[in-house]
């Protein structure tokens, strides 16, 4: 077998392994969209000036929250989710095989980005019809994209 057909092998397997821990998906998926709502509830009433335009503080946390959804699915699937097999002792099973070390991270990497793509579009769409936020089209949107 290729490493790639290895590691959309490995995507799959990890991402089984992901849903199938209900506390891990709940608390990656809740806790921005719970963060969204409390601080727009207590928050998201005004307006700020930001390089000459006027941005909702709803836009604003949209915005936030998407980053924090980014860095919270990434933390828990990378850093996390490897200590935690680490002392699992499911790691130096996992060595014992012919997967290659490169790509099962690569597998680790990809499905955080997956997810995280996941978090930002749910979070978005949320902020988009409970709050009425701004979102990015034509070039701006893409440049949101890219970052």
């Amino acid at each position: 077998m290729t490493a790639a057909t290895l590691t959309v092998s490995q995507i799959r397997y990890v991402n089984k392994a992901f849903w199938r821990n209900p506390s891990s998906a709940f608390f990656t998926f809740a806790f921005p969209l719970m963060f969204l709502v409390i601080f727009t509830a207590l928050l998201g009433h005004g307006q700020v000036h930001v390089a000459g335009r006027v941005v909702h503080l709803s836009t604003y946390y949209v915005a936030a929250m998407a980053a924090f959804a980014v860095i919270t699915s990434s933390y828990n699937n990378i850093a996390i989710g490897v200590t935690f097999q680490r002392d699992a002792g499911i790691l130096k099973r996992t060595n014992g095989t012919p997967l290659p070390a490169a790509v099962y991270f690569t597998a680790r990497v990809a499905h955080a980005i997956l997810v995280a793509v996941l978090l930002v579009t749910i979070t978005v769409a949320f902020g988009a019809i409970v709050y009425h936020a701004d979102v990015p089209t034509g070039a701006a949107l893409l440049r949101f994209l890219v970052m």
